[in-house]
């Protein structure tokens, strides 16, 4: 992977959440390949001189019914909301949490950041965590310059796969959290047939899958 001083990974969630174990381990590794690392605490995050800054990518658990990723306290506070991610106006932001790709959502985000609304990217529905570990290892494989098209291909994964997350979690668990074991009892769904370019980064990097639940 190519260094790049231009994209920004923003981690919400709390260290001992399983879920977003193998995230926090890639944001990690991408920041210590060139990218820019920030875990939210709280404080505000002013980048909006950075002009430089081109990608943002924010993780977490996205609320349901507001602008806003749950924080690292065990309430889920403090939250991050728009108003305390300023932007410079060129930088394009994705978020990797539920929901927040909602259109009403999606303005309050490139409102608050500084940003066109043309800008902000995300899913309206829900998103599953093992899908965005996904999206991560192909950062990893191809740097940050491949995040629009992967980003593109993780919203539709997780839209079309919704109906199915029960089903896939359930395998996740009779694994006993094993990624390559949940592949092999999974891997005929044709739901999943459509997104095996995307999946396959689990097979490649089983060990950012394994013991998530």
């Amino acid at each position: 992977m190519k260094p790049d001083g231009g994209c920004l990974l923003v981690s919400c969630s709390a260290g001992g959440e399983k879920q977003f174990s193998g995230i926090r381990l890639l944001m990690k590794r991408l920041a210590e390949a060139g990218c820019e690392h920030a875990e939210w605490l709280g404080f505000p995050l002013e980048m909006s001189r950075r002009r430089e800054l081109t990608r943002v990518l924010v993780s977490g658990h996205g609320a349901e019914t507001e602008p806003a990723f749950r924080g690292p306290g065990p309430d889920g506070e403090p939250r991050l909301r728009p108003a305390l991610l300023r932007l410079p106006a060129k930088a394009t932001l994705f978020l990797l949490g539920c929901y927040q790709g909602r259109p009403d959502l999606r303005r309050a985000w490139a409102g608050g950041c500084g940003v066109g609304e043309e800008q902000v990217r995300g899913c309206e529905g829900e998103t599953e965590s093992a899908l965005s570990t996904c999206l991560l290892l192909h950062l990893l494989e191809e740097g940050p310059g491949s995040l629009e098209r992967w980003f593109a291909v993780w919203v539709r994964c997780n839209v079309s796969l919704a109906p199915y997350f029960p089903q896939l979690r359930a395998a996740y668990t009779a694994s006993g959290g094993d990624p390559l074991e949940t592949w092999e009892l999974i891997r005929e769904m044709p739901a999943l047939q459509p997104f095996t370019d995307f999946l396959g980064a689990a097979e490649r990097h089983p060990e950012y899958l394994t013991g998530l639940a």
